[in-house]
């Protein structure tokens, strides 16, 4: 099935790289973010190992609009940002930050900028998050939800909102782990029966060659390994290790699968 779109983006020193689109995301904001890699090389280049990891573009682009909210403050004048800032050059969890961007300039700054745990204290040092910036937050987070991650989270709206725009359900994420095989091993009973009636391919859960048997024996969860040999699900399916759902069930110590597969005939 095909994987996510993605681009080849050609970055003003004259290199390129090929980076994911988050999934609807409008085509306004996806051109800022493509203009705004393709004329900053220091951040293209500090982007190349997540540029194909929707979730990783996400949080970069959470801590990128908290970023810019503040420099936009600090650049109009505004006093009580400057202050806080200013008092947070003297806070001993930050000093080492704001010497090196000193030091260093804007090649440390865009180093922070994309650390999502940092830029997240920082707010909460300068009294939280702005309720201007809130619903920027809030659009990202929602229009950048992949359906791996809505079928891990057993969040079945969206799961169905994704099934009505006919998106590919067995494309393999960053991991090589399909939406199925996200639900199984959460145990997102709901998402499963969905996806499986969507026509889900349970042969094929990643690029291991696992089923969503092997995964469902695996994590121990005996339910779905019975929703899934009601359903016809060959127990004795072989993954690229050639081995068994039972076998998976073994090496994990699942009794509980490992019981229920047994008296499936399986090996």
């Amino acid at each position: 099935m095909a994987a996510p779109a993605s681009e080849t983006l050609k970055i003003s020193d004259g290199s390129t790289m090929e980076i994911t689109r988050l999934p609807d995301i409008d085509d306004a904001t996806w051109a800022e973010v493509k203009q705004y890699v393709q004329s900053n090389p220091d951040t293209a280049k500090s982007l190349q190992g997540f540029a194909k990891n929707p979730e990783a573009m996400r949080g970069w682009l959470q801590t990128q609009a908290i970023a810019e909210h503040y420099n936009a403050k600090l650049a109009t004048g505004d006093a009580p940002v400057q202050d806080k800032v200013k008092s947070l050059e003297h806070d001993p969890e930050l000093q080492t930050m704001f010497e090196d961007i000193r030091k260093n300039g804007m090649e440390a700054a865009l180093k922070y900028y994309q650390d999502e745990e940092l830029m997240q204290k920082i707010s909460q040092k300068m009294g939280g998050l702005p309720a201007d910036l809130q619903p920027v937050l809030k659009k990202i987070e929602e229009t950048s939800l992949t359906l791996h991650e809505a079928a891990k989270n057993g969040d079945l709206k969206a799961v169905e909102e994704f099934l009505q725009k006919n998106r590919p359900l067995d494309a393999q994420d960053h991991k090589g782990i399909t939406a199925l095989g996200y639900s199984i091993g959460t145990n997102r009973i709901a998402v499963v029966k969905l996806l499986l009636e969507s026509r889900a391919n349970p042969y094929a859960v990643d690029s291991n060659g696992n089923t969503g048997l092997h995964y469902a024996a695996g994590y121990g969860r005996k339910e779905l390994v019975e929703y899934l040999l009601k359903v016809g699900i060959n127990v004795n399916h072989l993954n690229a290790q050639s081995q068994t759902p039972l076998t998976v069930a073994q090496m994990n110590k699942q009794e509980a699968t490992i019981q229920l597969l047994r008296a499936h005939g399986a090996q």
